[in-house]
């Protein structure tokens, strides 16, 4: 899915991309999805309190962390310096470390207080490292910001306030899912303002979020169901407004495919969940996965 968004945003743009980098995204985003399920697994007291596909990560969460993951991450290591363009590789370093702390505020099981001084010890390291990365000016300040974003969330945590209220995991992953699918693009096709990248990523951040949160309702009956319609709405007003400005031309030319194809997609999902009461969990999940692909011809057209 990640490598298709990713095509299409790099035809919107009129850019080529290598077939590594489409190698490198889909290894990456599977590392994340491994590291995501197997670090859950830990929380629980017994195998019986996980669903289907925890339940695999759980049995066989060794082999994966010890056995699958070092050679991956080898290859993700030699690709990063001898593959990826040098401009693309600190966005992808800049997007790791995010991922990181997602994964350690969202994922990580055990003390607390550990957690928050890791969560603040690697955001402090990062912002560093941020302020030092030869990336433009803007693409620093969103990252740091984000990184800090982060920071305050889990000190909120440490204060009894439960992160998924100020920000549910399924919008966090659903933002550093899009940053990734627009990280190739956002470099090699150099846009003369930061506003047309984070224009693009937000398409993208909503969309995944639709597919997500939705997931998430289906699956754990959550309370929250009455929030994905408006998520949902939000998500085709917003489409269509960034399509509107791009065909009159307040906006970028290369925004009109995209937000067309996120329109598209949003307007799809909202038809599943119409019908999720008639679905199982499963072909839930699959056809609100299918939603996400299927309009992107519209791209090309």
């Amino acid at each position: 899915m990640a490598v298709l968004w990713q095509r299409a945003l790099a035809h919107a743009h009129g850019i080529r991309l290598t077939p590594m980098l489409d190698v490198g995204l889909a290894l990456a985003c599977w590392v994340i999805y491994v590291l995501d399920r197997t670090l859950d697994t830990f929380s629980v007291q017994s195998s019986g309190e996980l669903d289907t596909r925890h339940l695999f990560y759980h049995r066989h969460r060794r082999v994966l962390l010890l056995g699958v993951m070092p050679p991956v991450l080898l290859a993700l290591g030699w690709m990063a310096f001898w593959v990826i363009p040098q401009g693309v590789l600190w966005q992808a370093v800049g997007l790791a470390l995010l991922v990181a702390l997602y994964l350690a505020s969202f994922s990580s099981q055990g003390s607390r207080v550990s957690r928050d001084v890791f969560v603040s010890c690697a955001g402090l390291g990062g912002i560093i490292l941020i302020s030092r990365m030869p990336t433009p000016a803007g693409y620093r300040l969103t990252l740091s910001l984000l990184v800090l974003a982060v920071m305050v969330l889990s000190f909120l945590r440490q204060l009894d306030l439960r992160m998924g209220q100020v920000l549910p995991k399924e919008i966090t992953a659903a933002l550093l899912f899009a940053m990734g699918c627009t990280t190739s693009t956002r470099f090699l096709a150099m846009p003369e303002t930061i506003l047309e990248p984070i224009l693009e990523s937000l398409l993208l951040a909503l969309l995944f979020a639709c597919n997500l949160h939705g997931i998430s309702c289906h699956e754990q009956a959550a309370d929250r169901k009455n929030r994905h319609p408006q998520l949902v709405f939000g998500t085709l007003i917003f489409c269509l407004a960034v399509f509107g400005f791009a065909r009159s031309g307040v906006l970028e030319n290369s925004l009109r495919g995209p937000a067309l194809a996120a329109f598209g997609a949003a307007a799809l999902h909202s038809m599943v969940h119409l019908f999720r009461r008639r679905l199982s969990i499963d072909a839930y999940r699959v056809l609100a996965d299918l939603v996400l692909i299927l309009p992107l011809p519209l791209v090309w057209v």
